[in-house]
């Protein structure tokens, strides 16, 4: 007859709970520390993952229900086994805030055997995790209390708990990359973080560096580490990849080594959907050593699933029929979707200061509420059932994650149309960029200036001020896409960028000899484009078609600026800082090509 059996073991830990969540709930980190074997996923049946252990000395295999987890306070997960000496398992860690501060982290197992063997290793397992939880190597409890000394130093992305010595030749390749890299002028702190991140840091970490997540913890430029990760790749030390993510799980649906392997229409195995690629957030940037500076193992896996896999999603429940389900948990501010399966749409919430601190969300036919709800940061939650069946709800966060270098990010860095000149999309392939700012630049009377002072001189005269545009684009993060006679097309991310580009930039021109050099200047930005063009990339659309017939509207010495621009918060208060009132002029422009007049503004330089 199976028997049941139930344990518990507590710490105290010395980290808060939302310290502690990012590294406790990365169970797939968390069952490799503490010693389990790898597993191999099966497939899905009747919305459960089929697993089973590899390199076990027993056949074990299981049916894995979806995790359930409240951010930052409790996760468990319930197994139904098919084969090996159990029939259930259920598992479920708390972590509850300590005063004056810590955490007191509660780890429950419960345990059904399925024969004879299970009720003779259940005890004997028991009393081993016992023993090792306070006092043995790789048991829960050192794990735990790792983690506990990692989260409160504020380390994360994670450094191994027992790092493996690295051999000469590693140590050879990394001291070759610092030299390498700090004769290109990178940053030595930059270098000495990362040279004792690729030295320290465990398997998983270095499965997907993410530069700005790194950068954000070493209190670096974002800018100034990617960049860093740049070079480090073109000189063979790191390699980089490019991340399709989900829009619905946001995990990896595909990974590429080359931009020109990307396609636009991707499929989602996890979700079972297809998606269309946006270079703001579903392509993201990462980064792992180089074989010959370290090995990384990228295919091995301990847990199928947990909640760090989503940690946009804050919290995931099932609520049973016609009951209601109270918990907790912390927000930050921003706009999230609440959802379940089974009902259509979703109800909008708002998390701010000062929002409801006791929140009622209603499961029912009728679908969810219309409007949007003002929750505060730490809300008191009951999700209330009103059906005959059981529902999965989940609360997720609508912004994606500002910590990734995403494709749009990275193609706009001159050092990355410098170092990657041959990364295109393939021919033919278009995938929309959300937002960007374009600029074009164009001289002035050029043509009479090869007449003035003849073609040798002019020639000279226009290329310094191609140099002094490039110096000033590529300072502002932005990048040269193209020259075209005596124009420039450029790309940023920001209208900001692109204003502060070019407002030294007259001036400088101007000092530079006679006959004086005058720019005429477009800016617009809105979404576009991302194509392959005599096999660089570059943009299409409707926001490039209007910043190209910008400079026409400026007398030179001007930038003719778009709505999209001149309301940009950002801009607006630089332009009150730097530009005289007699500086900034609003017109009615006609563009060429568009039926209707729009808002423009002549903006003086130099």
């Amino acid at each position: 007859m199976a028997k049941e059996y139930h344990y518990q073991w507590n710490w105290e830990l010395n980290a808060p709970p939302e310290a502690l969540w990012p590294l406790v709930s990365d169970t797939n980190r968390f069952n490799r520390d503490t010693g389990l074997p790898p597993v191999e996923f099966l497939g899905v049946e009747n919305g459960a993952r089929v697993v089973k252990f590899k390199n076990s000395l027993l056949d074990i295999e299981w049916e894995e229900k979806p995790f359930e987890w409240f951010y930052p306070y409790r996760f468990g997960i319930l197994r139904h086994y098919r084969k090996g000496p159990l029939s259930e398992m259920r598992v479920e860690c708390r972590l509850a805030p300590r005063q004056p501060s810590g955490s007191l982290l509660t780890y429950e197992l419960s345990v059904k055997t399925a024969g004879r063997l299970g009720d003779a290793l259940i005890p004997l397992a028991a009393a081993f995790l016992g023993i090792k939880q306070s006092i043995g190597k790789n048991g829960f409890g050192e794990v735990f209390k790792a983690y506990d000394r990692i989260a409160s130093q504020s380390v994360i992305p994670l450094e191994a708990i027992r790092p493996l010595p690295p051999s000469p030749a590693s140590l050879a390749r990394l001291d070759a990359m610092r030299e390498t890299l700090q004769s290109q002028g990178v940053n030595a702190a930059i270098l000495d973080r990362l040279q004792d991140f690729l030295l320290r840091a465990d398997d998983f970490s270095l499965q997907r560096i993410r530069p700005y997540a790194l950068a954000d913890a070493w209190g670096l430029g974002r800018r100034s580490v990617l960049e860093a990760f740049l070079r480090a790749t073109r000189a063979g030390y790191l390699d980089m990849y490019w991340d399709l993510l989900c829009p619905e799980c946001r995990g990896i649906a595909e990974e590429h080594r080359k931009l020109g392997d990307l396609h636009g229409a991707v499929h989602c195995d996890t979700c079972r959907i297809d998606f269309d690629l946006n270079f703001d957030h579903n392509v993201e940037v990462i980064f792992r050593p180089n074989p010959t500076v370290r090995l990384v193992e990228t295919k091995m896996e301990f847990c199928v699933g947990s909640p760090q896999r989503q940690p946009h999603i804050v919290f995931s429940m099932v609520v049973p029929p016609r009951e209601e389900l109270p918990f907790s948990t912390m927000l930050v501010e921003g706009r999230y979707s609440l959802r379940s399966p089974q009902i259509p749409g979703a109800q909008l919430a708002q998390a701010v200061k000062g929002g409801l601190e006791q929140v009622n969300f209603y499961i029912n036919g009728r679908g969810w509420e219309a409007g949007i709800t003002a929750v505060g940061l730490a809300p008191s939650i009951r999700l209330v059932n009103q059906t005959d069946k059981a529902q999965i709800v989940e609360l997720a966060h609508t912004a994606w994650s500002d910590q990734a270098a995403t494709a749009a990010d990275v193609t706009v860095l001159q050092a990355f149309r410098d170092l990657f000149s041959s990364e295109a999309l393939r021919s033919g392939e278009q995938i929309s960029v959300g937002a960007a700012t374009l600029m074009f630049t164009d001289l002035r009377n050029s043509t009479r200036l090869y007449r003035e002072i003849g073609d040798a001189p002019a020639f000279g005269r226009v290329r310094e001020h191609f140099k002094i545009l490039e110096e000033a684009i590529a300072a502002e993060g932005g990048s040269v896409v193209k020259t075209m006679g005596d124009a420039v097309m450029a790309v940023f991310r920001k209208p900001l960028s692109a204003v502060r580009a070019v407002w030294s930039v007259q001036k400088e021109i101007a000092a530079r000899g006679r006959p004086i050099l005058f720019l005429k200047v477009g800016i617009h930005h809105g979404p576009c484009i991302a194509v392959n063009l005599n096999d660089r990339l570059d943009y299409f659309g409707s926001t490039v078609n209007i910043a190209a017939r910008l400079p026409a509207f400026s007398a030179g010495g001007e930038a003719v600026i778009s709505e999209a621009i001149r309301s940009d918060e950002e801009v607006s208060e630089f332009l009150e800082k730097n530009a005289p009132l007699n500086s900034v002029a609003r017109f009615q422009g006609d563009i060429r090509g568009y039926d209707q007049s729009m808002p423009l503004w002549k903006i003086r330089l130099g």
